[in-house]
């Protein structure tokens, strides 16, 4: 038995993002049901500035077909799941992590005895400023994604930097 395409893929997504949390000395953990929309949870073992043990919450999204601009992803999403994660009122800053997948899962990681290279990339957005929108009347919206905001290592850290409003925006 083997992985049906989207399931490869999104399991991908979800373990670049583990990857990236491991090597940047995070925590990331998920919760047993995939309740609230949130794929992970991201903490920090500490203290950052004035904060101890922030934490951060994302849903993962994998791509092998990305279209968009130079400066932006442009992502078709469920307006379901886009509603999880956009508008005001979290107690945990949430974010739309988007992992842009080679079409052919043969490429997704090269590994020889130095390194190991997963393809492509990942991107963050914040739709916090953005609106909850009806689902009624809508079933897709599309979000712009900064290609700017690539999920580095300290790209992802500084995510649980204890000044939210730097990150609000997503354009």
């Amino acid at each position: 038995m083997s992985y049906a395409k989207y399931n490869h893929q999104g399991y991908f997504g979800e373990s670049f993002v583990r990857v990236l949390a491991s090597a940047a000395g995070l925590i990331a953990g998920q919760q047993d049901l995939d309740h609230t929309g949130v794929d992970f949870s991201i903490d920090f073992p500490g203290i950052r500035g004035t904060v101890r043990f922030p934490k951060i919450e994302a849903q993962v999204k994998s791509w092998s077909s990305p279209k968009g601009t130079d400066l932006h992803w442009q992502y078709p999403m469920k307006v379901d799941h886009y509603n999880n994660i956009a508008g005001e009122g979290f107690a945990v800053s949430r974010y739309l992590f988007l992992i842009i997948v080679p079409p052919d899962v043969s490429q997704y990681a090269e590994v020889d005895e130095n390194s190991m290279r997963l393809s492509h990339g990942g991107y963050w957005a914040s739709l916090r400023g953005s609106p909850v929108l009806d689902r009624t009347e809508q079933r897709y919206v599309t979000v712009s994604v900064p290609k700017r905001n690539l999920l580095t290592v300290n790209g992802l850290r500084s995510l649980l930097d204890p000044v939210p409003a730097q990150r609000m925006s997503a354009s």
